[in-house]
């Protein structure tokens, strides 16, 4: 009888396993197709046309593509595009709605509406009156150096989904989506604004450099990132002290496909963990030329997030200057002088070393000088691996050039530095340099 009843509930106990685990597997199924059925945009399609926009002023159209391709992202960054669309189609009505979803999802940029001139949205909204409770509130927790942090939990988890990845590349492309999908708010933005698409960090992490990905996984440890976070820290208290304005957003590592240090969004700034893994062990199969010398030592981090966090201090309301070089100069040089003010290291760069040789700085400058008030950056910025008669990036360092002497030259060193941040003039800035020859566009 014992035999009996034993047998029974041995059964039983496997009957029960086995239906557990075909639960089990089927919601593993469920969960899995839930996943390849949300849908996640490719940013290089959806924005393929952004260029034709101004000709055609289909702001309001293209406005809600960005809402319809967001549909299950839920990007905050795709969010605040759309907004600033419908402002330009002159439906303020639709703005607020879109930003209060945009802070839902992890917006943290209180000057926000700074990037909205001359929005006139009803002031009896209930959503506009939200919104503007939602930026105080901002305003007053960003404001505090304790807001500050750097959060790993992006590139914590990356590992695990990599691993999937690399161990089975059919599978690679799925564990990349449900990475976006099942992670952190941040990786939505980051998606957005860097990967751009699944087939973009397929190609980077899997078919290009699987290797230097596994490498980098053991570079990041606890005490290391204590030992930054508390460096950075240090510099950012000492910009406060410059600068009483400064705002501190969250700092995110994220694992990056080897296109970007830094990102500054309006939810705060991404750093690419990725290029920071550079050392003598460090593999370099399937790395172009421009990554094997871009990738940093791990040390430089705290430099490249305080110059991420200057970015997030600008709030720029010069109208007549928008895409331009000038513009595009100063908005990346002042962010390497500003870095230069809070550490108390000396700038010391390749692109500087270049300048100092005999009649290179006024080669530079002459070239500078035709281009300054064309939207052509193709000499100056973001061409790494795109130029051949010079550095790449110099535009960051002639921008730290004249923002420098401009400093150097004003008596009052705190309204300068609020004039660097925020300048309705970027012409100005220039004109009251040593550098102001550069406006003396006659000589051309």
């Amino acid at each position: 009888m014992i035999v009996k009843t034993l047998s029974r509930y041995l059964t039983l106990v496997l009957l029960a396993g086995f239906l557990l685990n075909l639960v089990s597997c089927r919601e593993d199924k469920k969960m899995a197709k839930g996943v390849e059925a949300l849908y996640l945009p490719n940013m290089d399609r959806v924005f393929e046309n952004y260029d034709l926009l101004d000709s055609t002023k289909n702001y309001s159209d293209f406005a809600e593509q960005l809402v319809e391709a967001n549909r299950d992202l839920r990007s905050s960054e795709m969010y605040v595009q759309a907004a600033m669309l419908y402002h330009q189609a002159g439906k303020s009505d639709e703005v607020a709605p879109l930003l209060n979803l945009a802070i839902d999802q992890g917006m943290a940029n209180p000057k926000l509406l700074s990037k909205f001139p001359n929005l006139k949205p009803s002031e009896n909204s209930e959503s506009w009156k939200r919104l503007k409770i939602r930026l105080d509130s901002l305003q007053q927790e960003v404001q505090e150096l304790s807001h500050f942090d750097l959060e790993m939990e992006s590139m914590n988890r990356f590992w695990d989904y990599f691993e999937i990845a690399v161990a089975d590349s059919a599978k690679a492309k799925t564990a990349f989506k449900e990475f976006i999908f099942d992670g952190p708010k941040e990786l939505r933005d980051f998606y957005v604004v860097r990967y751009s698409s699944i087939d973009n960090m397929y190609g980077q992490m899997i078919n290009a450099a699987p290797g230097y990905y596994r490498y980098l996984k053991h570079q990041f440890s606890p005490d290391s990132m204590n030992a930054l976070k508390a460096q950075t820290k240090k510099w950012m208290s000492r910009f406060k002290q410059l600068y009483p304005q400064a705002v501190f957003p969250k700092v995110y590592v994220v694992p990056g496909i080897l296109n970007s240090g830094g990102t500054a969004t309006e939810m705060g700034l991404f750093i690419g963990g990725d290029m920071y893994g550079r050392s003598d062990n460090m593999p370099t199969e399937g790395l172009n030329d421009w990554q094997k010398g871009a990738i940093m030592k791990f040390s430089e981090l705290p430099g490249l997030t305080i110059h991420e966090l200057m970015h997030f201090q600008q709030s720029y309301r010069d109208t007549l200057n928008t895409n331009n070089v000038l513009r595009g100069v100063i908005e990346e040089g002042v962010c390497d002088f500003l870095l230069e003010l809070s550490s108390q290291k000396p700038l010391k760069n390749k692109n500087l070393s270049y300048l100092e040789k005999p009649g290179k700085l006024e080669n530079i400058m002459n070239d500078l000088k035709q281009d300054l008030y064309t939207n052509d950056l193709s000499r100056w910025l973001y061409n790494g691996g795109a130029i051949e008669d010079r550095p790449h990036d110099l535009g960051y360092t002639v921008g730290y050039l004249i923002t420098k002497s401009y400093y150097n030259l004003q008596p009052d060193k705190k309204a300068a530095i609020y004039e660097l941040l925020n300048t309705d003039d970027f012409t100005m800035i220039v004109e009251e340099s040593e550098y102001a020859y550069l406006l003396n566009q006659e000589s051309n």
